[in-house]
């Protein structure tokens, strides 16, 4: 059983053919501002290899509850909502998970003096 237990959201996207870099540069900006939150553990952007129109944000929070909902509240992501919107080729989904393994959360958490670039 894990010591900690993390509120891990998977949301896929897939992007209109020729908007990935815009949706790439706007998701950047969201992540690095994301990851300042006191409620997120992580907030990692994935694009997929085989399909560059595919994207997978992960998305770790402190409780499945009030930070989740603290974050979208927040300018950066009421920004990137809109600035992504009509880049979607489809509505985006999301999948909720429990954290198993790391067990820590030190296995999680970026350091204090880490730059996110």
């Amino acid at each position: 059983m894990p010591d900690v237990k993390f509120h891990c959201v998977h949301v896929f996207v897939k992007t209109k053919p020729g908007t990935e870099d815009a949706f790439k540069e706007a998701s950047l900006k969201n992540a690095r501002n994301s990851a300042k939150e006191a409620g997120v553990v992580r907030f990692d952007v994935l694009q997929e290899q085989a399909d560059p129109n595919a994207f997978v944000l992960v998305e770790v929070y402190k409780d499945a509850d009030t930070s989740p909902a603290a974050h979208k509240e927040t300018a950066h992501y009421l920004e990137w909502r809109e600035t992504v919107a009509d880049m979607m080729a489809e509505p985006r989904q999301a999948r909720k998970f429990d954290n198993i393994f790391p067990t820590t959360s030190e296995g999680w958490i970026y350091p204090d003096n880490l730059a996110l670039e």
